[in-house]
């Protein structure tokens, strides 16, 4: 009797603990089946109840473009939860959704113009000629990869567009893998390995963070703020946020709890293998620009996977320097066409534009944004020349204004000016007809050639005459030649700079991920979407842009066996290259899913690569090498 009355007893005090626990929250805690009967999951979820807010701001102390409104949430992985981000498009040039893997490195994202909205009932205003609509609604889940059980009727989201916009939280980002990589290992065994997944995916990432960026939002108004929404995976209905936060430890919004979750050791070791073991290059030095654009290294904690970023270093103490001998910095380019948005006058994207979206940034040395102008802010003349004099205390003279030709920007109004120790621009969505753009100069490269530059025109030319000279009228900048035109030969190493003849095309072996290091990372193991790395020699520079996916002249994978190739123009499957360098390409073969370019166990698969300079100069160097499909 006693034992009975016992178990009755902690029966009794489990289910009034329950009740209490369910009581404590706005909503159910544990879903047996029966507390969502009616409904759906945005009818009963997308409330005050269940929302947990992103964490917004500038993101000014961590060198963010200050006419940006970043947003972000931290999350670890567990398969029995799934986070629904739900949000309303915002009036801005630009918006996307990206997952950050526990390295802080970009693997999966979402721009705005591919969000597929919430119902038919909503547009999106980032699709070409579609002019912006308040309160447009859309969801982007963030998958764990759990097992969905039997639904309530209360939580299906049957009918809403949610599932097309999915991102995988399980993924790890591909490419910047050392593991690979010769020249780590040759100049130091001792190297921590790189964390990297498996082919059969058991070892997934953990944790991470979810960034929604908006750029240029509408003067005036904050955009909207977006949410997640904790989901349980086998009922499919959702957490109360209080409960959440408290109790499941799936997301954070606590800098402190989220960065915890991730792995910095990984990430210092990231940095490490991009600023000190690849190298830093230069075609050439312009004697005649006061400053020298050179595009950042492949790695950079939280990263936009769609833009890039070109700077030019500042001399300590310039701006100071600048006022004393009354000059002033001017910088000349010519600006790409971006859209016209945001606007309240029924404008849209067009789609013809050369970019979505351009920015010069002031920054000091701790790596801080001390002001940001944004595309709209410059006057440009007919031929979309601009000419911009940023003030640091000389006298400006009167002559200087929009009707002339002139931007004015007056870097004393900033609070830490003299600190001024970089400039960067950056270069969002370009065109695929435009080859001026960030992305056409290679990872940790100089912009300059001896031909006048990668970018053209479209590269700041900065000099610093004196105030009292400036012309009448602001006059075109110097011309610099066309856009992509690489030299023929490799670019040498700094301060002098060169282009070298390169080595002799060869590749000495392709490899997948693997969880040891050179020499010993030599398989290609069958999986879907096989992340590759071509390690070799002679391999030239990339002339499409980086990050790139398509097909180009200059790479293919042929599978022999299957018939079919992969990566070369015409090819039906495509190819995501994240860095091309002279010894080692990284890539993501897009194959083996939903039945094209299918890949199996012992298949004969030959990679050819083309130096695009020796296509482009003649005449055409190719190296081939092939090898046979591993099983897992």
């Amino acid at each position: 009797m006693k034992r009975g009355w016992g178990a009755y007893a902690l029966l009794m005090s489990v289910c009034l603990f329950s009740s209490m626990a369910q009581a404590q929250y706005c909503g159910p805690t544990t879903f047996t089946g029966s507390q969502f009967p009616k409904g759906n999951f945005f009818s009963n979820f997308d409330n005050s109840c269940y929302l947990i807010p992103f964490t917004t701001g500038t993101g000014a102390s961590s060198g963010g473009d200050l006419n940006s409104i970043y947003a972000k949430i931290f999350y670890q992985v567990n398969p029995a939860y799934q986070l629904i981000v739900v949000g309303t498009f915002p009036n801005a040039r630009y918006f996307s959704i990206t997952d950050y893997d526990m390295h802080s490195a970009p693997s999966q994202f979402i721009v705005d113009q591919d969000i597929v909205p919430l119902t038919s009932s909503y547009i999106n205003p980032f699709e070409p000629e579609v002019a912006f609509v308040a309160n447009q609604r859309y969801a982007v889940p963030i998958d764990f990869e759990g097992t969905p059980g039997t639904q309530q009727t209360g939580c299906m989201t049957t009918g809403y567009n949610v599932d097309v916009n999915a991102l995988d939280a399980t993924f790890r980002h591909a490419g910047m893998d050392w593991n690979t990589d010769p020249t780590v290992w040759n100049a130091n065994k001792g190297y921590t390995l790189h964390i990297v997944d498996t082919p059969e995916h058991t070892n997934p990432n953990a944790a991470g963070v979810i960034m929604a960026r908006t750029y240029l939002p509408i003067a005036g108004a904050s955009p909207p703020t977006p949410y997640v929404i904790v989901r349980d995976v086998a009922s499919g209905c959702a957490y109360p946020a209080a409960y959440a936060l408290q109790l499941l430890g799936i997301v954070t919004t606590n800098s402190t709890t989220g960065n915890a979750w991730l792995d910095s050791n990984q990430a210092g070791l990231h940095r490490v293998y991009a600023n000190d073991y690849l190298p830093q290059l230069c075609y050439a030095y312009n004697s005649q620009d006061m400053l020298q654009f050179v595009r950042g290294v492949e790695y950079v904690p939280g990263a936009i996977p769609d833009g890039s970023y070109v700077t030019a270093p500042v001399p300590s103490g310039e701006p100071a320097n600048l006022a004393a001998n009354q000059r002033v910095m001017r910088i000349r380019f010519q600006m790409p066409t971006t859209p016209p948005t945001p606007c309240t006058n029924g404008c849209s994207i067009s789609g013809n534009e050369q970019l979505r979206y351009m920015s010069l940034s002031f920054m000091n040395p701790g790596g801080a944004t001390l002001a940001s102008l944004a595309d709209n802010f410059f006057t440009q003349n007919s031929s979309g020349d601009v000419t911009l004099i940023v003030g640091t205390g000389a006298t400006i003279p009167s002559q200087v204004t929009p009707a002339n030709g002139y931007t004015f920007f007056d870097l004393t109004t900033v609070s830490g000016y003299l600190q001024l120790s970089e400039l960067d621009l950056r270069n969002f969505i370009p065109a695929s007809t435009f080859n001026c753009s960030g992305e056409i100069v290679p990872w940790g490269t100089g912009e300059y050639t001896p031909g006048g530059g990668l970018m053209g025109q479209y590269s700041p030319f900065v000099d610093y005459p004196l105030a009292a000279s400036l012309e009448t009228t602001a006059g075109a900048p110097p011309s610099t030649g066309g856009c992509d035109v690489f030299p023929d030969g490799e670019a040498g190493l700094p301060p002098s700079c060169g282009v070298a003849t390169p080595s002799p095309i060869d590749i000495t072996f392709l490899s997948t991920q693997c969880a040891v290091h050179w020499p010993n990372c030599t398989q290609v193991v069958v999986q879907p979407q096989p992340p590759l790395s071509i390690i070799g020699g002679g391999f030239g520079d990339f002339p499409n842009g980086l990050p790139f996916t398509g097909t180009s002249n200059y790479l293919q994978i042929t599978d022999t066996t299957q018939g079919w190739s992969a990566g070369y123009t015409g090819d039906t499957c495509t190819v995501s290259i994240s860095s091309w360098a002279a010894n080692l390409i990284e890539l993501v073969a897009n194959v083996n899913q939903n039945g094209l370019c299918p890949m199996a166990a012992n298949d004969s698969l030959t990679v050819t690569v083309w130096n695009p300079q020796s296509v482009a100069y003649g005449p055409a160097t190719s190296a081939a090498h092939t090898i046979q499909v591993a099983a897992q």
